[in-house]
C-alpha cells in the first residue's frame, strides 16, 4: 500500500466522523462569528491587577508661555479685542487663567482613578515617542497640537470655536492599545466638547437678551456648571495607523485565532488513529500486506496536514466570503498555512508515536483536554497577549497556535514573507524536531522488541 493510499483511507474516516467535524471544522466557525461580533468594539476587559496597564506617550508640541500669551494678546487687541469692554476683558482674562487647561487634561483626566487602572502615560518629544511606538513600548502616541492651549482656551472663554487636532498615532501590532488610546481621547474631547457648547449656548442666550455683561462676569462658574451632554465637538481626532500598516479588527483576530487554536485538534485526532488501528488489527493487516510502518507514519503526517489545511481553507474562505475579513497577501497566507500545517502534523505525528508505544490513549486524551487548552490560552487564541501578564506573553513563543497567530496576524497587517521568517522558521524547526522525536521513539520501540 502506498502512502498516498493510506492517506486517502485516513482522509475517508476522518470525513465520515461527524462528531470529528464538527469539533474541528464547525466550532471555529461558530466561536469565530460570536467572538467577533461580541468584541467587535473594543477587545478590552479591565479584569483584575493581574492584567497590565497600557502605557502611552503624550508629545506637546505646544508652549503654556506662549499659548497664555496669545490668548492675553487676543483679548487685548484685534477683533476679538476691540469689541470687549474693559471688564469684560478682565473677566475673560482671569477666566482664563484660572481655567488651567493642562490640569484639566492630564491631572483631572488622565490621572482619574478609574483610567489609572489601565493606563499610565509618559510626556516624550515626538522622536522619542516614536521608537517607543515602533519598539512596542507604548500602545499609542497622542500627539497635541500647536497652539492646544490657546484653541482649547479661546473655546471656552469667547463664543468662537477655533478646530484642535489632536493625533493619535497606534501600531498596528497592538491592536487593543491602539484602540484604548484612541478612546481615551475621544472620551477627553467629548467631555471638553459638551461644556464648549453648552457654555455658548449659554453666553449667545445671555447676549440676544440684552445680558451681555452678566455672560463674562464669571466665566469660571459658568463653565463648571455647564452639565449639558450634546455629541457636537470642536476637537477632530485623526487616527493614523503607524508605517501605513493595517490595524486588525475582532473579525480578523478570531478568524485566525480560532483557526490556529482548532488545527490542534487534528494533531489530537491524529495521534489516536495508529493506535486505534492497531487495536483493530488494520494495523497488523498493512505489515503483512508489505506495508512498510514508516509508510504507515508519513501516511498520518500527511493525514494530520492535509486536513488541517482543509481546517484552515474552510476558515478563510468563510470568514473573508462572510465576516468580509481580509487575510493579507493570498501568497504570504499560504506560506503561513504551509509552515504551521508542517508543525502540526510532526506534533500530532509524535504524540500519536508515543501513544502507540504505551498502549494506551492517557497521552492523546491530556492532549486533547489539557495542552491544547494550554497552548491557546498562552498562545492568545482567547485573550489577546498584550493584555495578559507579561510572564503569559513570553509562553506564546512555545505554542504553535501563537507563532501561526502572530504570523497570520502580520500578514493582516501587510507585513511581507521577508518580515516572518523569524515566526516561519520557528515553525520549521517545531515540526523537524517533532517527526525527529516520533522517529526517535518508534525506534526506540522495535530495539526493545528485538532485545
Amino acid at each position: 500500500m502506498r502512502v498516498i493510499d493510506i492517506l486517502r483511507k485516513d482522509l475517508k474516516i476522518i470525513l465520515s466522523d461527524r462528531k470529528a467535524l464538527a469539533t474541528m471544522v464547525l466550532m471555529p466557525i461558530i466561536l469565530c462569528t460570536i467572538l467577533s461580533f461580541a468584541l467587535s468594539g473594543s477587545f478590552m476587559d479591565s479584569g483584575s491587577g493581574n492584567v497590565a496597564k497600557f502605557q502611552i506617550a503624550i508629545v506637546k508640541n505646544y508652549s503654556v508661555d506662549e499659548d497664555m500669551k496669545k490668548v492675553k494678546e487676543s483679548l487685548n487687541g484685534g477683533f476679538l479685542g476691540s469689541n470687549l469692554k474693559d471688564e469684560d476683558k478682565e473677566q475673560m482674562l482671569k477666566a482664563a487663567s484660572d481655567l488651567k487647561v493642562e490640569e484639566i487634561f492630564f491631572e483631572k483626566f488622565l490621572e482619574n482613578d478609574e483610567l489609572k487602572k489601565v493606563v499610565e502615560y509618559r510626556i516624550e518629544d515626538r522622536k522619542t515617542a516614536m521608537e517607543l511606538l515602533e519598539n512596542k513600548e507604548v500602545a499609542g502616541v497622542v500627539i497635541l497640537p500647536e497652539n492646544f492651549l490657546y484653541d482649547i482656551t479661546i473655546n471656552f472663554i469667547t463664543p468662537f470655536r477655533n478646530i484642535v487636532d489632536i493625533e493619535v498615532l497606534g501600531n498596528a501590532e497592538y491592536t487593543i492599545g491602539s484602540q484604548v488610546t484612541e478612546g481615551i481621547i475621544n472620551g477627553f474631547t467629548d467631555m471638553v466638547s459638551s461644556m464648549i457648547i453648552g457654555k455658548n449656548i449659554f453666553i449667545e442666550t445671555a447676549l440676544e437678551e440684552g445680558l451681555g455683561q452678566t455672560a463674562f462676569e464669571d466665566m469660571e462658574t459658568i463653565i463648571n456648571g455647564i452639565t449639558d451632554n450634546i455629541e457636537e465637538s470642536g476637537i477632530d481626532i485623526d487616527y493614523l495607523s503607524l508605517e501605513g500598516k493595517n490595524p486588525v479588527s475582532s473579525f480578523q483576530y478570531y478568524a485566525a485565532a480560532m483557526g490556529t487554536m482548532f488545527i490542534l485538534f487534528a494533531a489530537g485526532y491524529g495521534s489516536r488513529t495508529l493506535l486505534e488501528e492497531k487495536d483493530n488489527m488494520t494495523y497488523q493487516r498493512m505489515i503483512m500486506a508489505g506495508t512498510g510502518k514508516w509508510k504507515i507514519i508519513a501516511g498520518k503526517f500527511f493525514m494530520i496536514f492535509v486536513f488541517s489545511f482543509l481546517q484552515i481553507t474552510i476558515m478563510v474562505l468563510y470568514s473573508t466570503i462572510l465576516l468580509k475579513v481580509n487575510w493579507g497577501n493570498t501568497a504570504t497566507v499560504a506560506i503561513i498555512s504551509v509552515c504551521t500545517m508542517f508543525a502540526v502534523a510532526g506534533l500530532g505525528t509524535m504524540i500519536g508515536s508515543a501513544t502507540f508505544k504505551s498502549g494506551n490513549y492517557k497521552m492523546s486524551i491530556a492532549f486533547d483536554s489539557v495542552i491544547i487548552q494550554v497552548m491557546a490560552l498562552v498562545g492568545g487564541s482567547f485573550i489577546p497577549l498584550e493584555i495578559l501578564p507579561k510572564f503569559m506573553q513570553r509562553l506564546s513563543i512555545l505554542s504553535i497556535n501563537g507563532i501561526a497567530l502572530k504570523s497570520y496576524l502580520k500578514a493582516m497587517m501587510g507585513y511581507g514573507i521577508g518580515e516572518l521568517k523569524a515566526y516561519l522558521l520557528i515553525l520549521l524547526g517545531l515540526g523537524t524536531a517533532f517527526i525527529s522525536l516520533a522517529v526517535l521513539i518508534l525506534r526506540k520501540k522495535e530495539g526493545s522488541r528485538h532485545a
